[in-house]
């Protein structure tokens, strides 16, 4: 029978790198990003501060090779006002996204689509689907804002390709 280390150092998973600025130049977005995890109620943590995105941690890294990596951040606050992401509704086909990773090394990607989807009918399955073609996924609140209930009713879906 083969030996095996018992060492902690050599039973842990490999770190994963995680996206630490996200930039879309042609819509003025510059942003750090902050590596997150769920809150009690099982949906992302998003930083309260809309000038700060979010990277779902337990999915998938820019560095791998499957899966949807997932970036959010909130459209506004009452507190802190609108934040960058209140402009990817402008993206267009083509538009180009810029990752810089923990190593300072960077990922692009080309937009593919944008959608406006009611929070009802969101596909979350698919938004933080871990197989697949690696690709990138930008979510934020979008459309109309329900004053009663505090809260937009939609989210806006950018989907994202990574450029060889």
């Amino acid at each position: 029978m083969p030996t095996v280390s018992a060492a902690l150092s050599a039973n842990q998973e490999p770190v994963p790198l995680a996206p630490v600025r996200i930039r879309v130049d042609s819509l003025g977005i510059d942003m750090v990003v902050e590596a997150v995890g769920q809150t009690a109620e099982n949906v992302m943590e998003l930083p309260k501060n809309p000038a700060v995105a979010a990277w779902y941690r337990y999915g998938p890294s820019p560095a791998g090779k499957v899966g949807a990596t997932v970036i959010a951040a909130h459209v506004d606050s009452l507190v802190y006002d609108i934040g960058p992401f209140a402009r990817l509704a402008e993206a267009t086909a083509g538009t180009q996204v810029s990752l810089t990773l923990s190593d300072g090394t960077q990922r692009r990607y080309a937009v593919t689509g944008v959608q406006s989807i009611l929070k009802p009918e969101v596909p979350w399955d698919a938004i933080f689907d871990r197989s697949g073609a690696a690709r990138l996924t930008l979510v934020t609140c979008g459309g109309e804002f329900d004053y009663g209930a505090r809260r937009y009713l939609s989210n806006v879906i950018v989907a994202a390709d990574p450029i060889p």
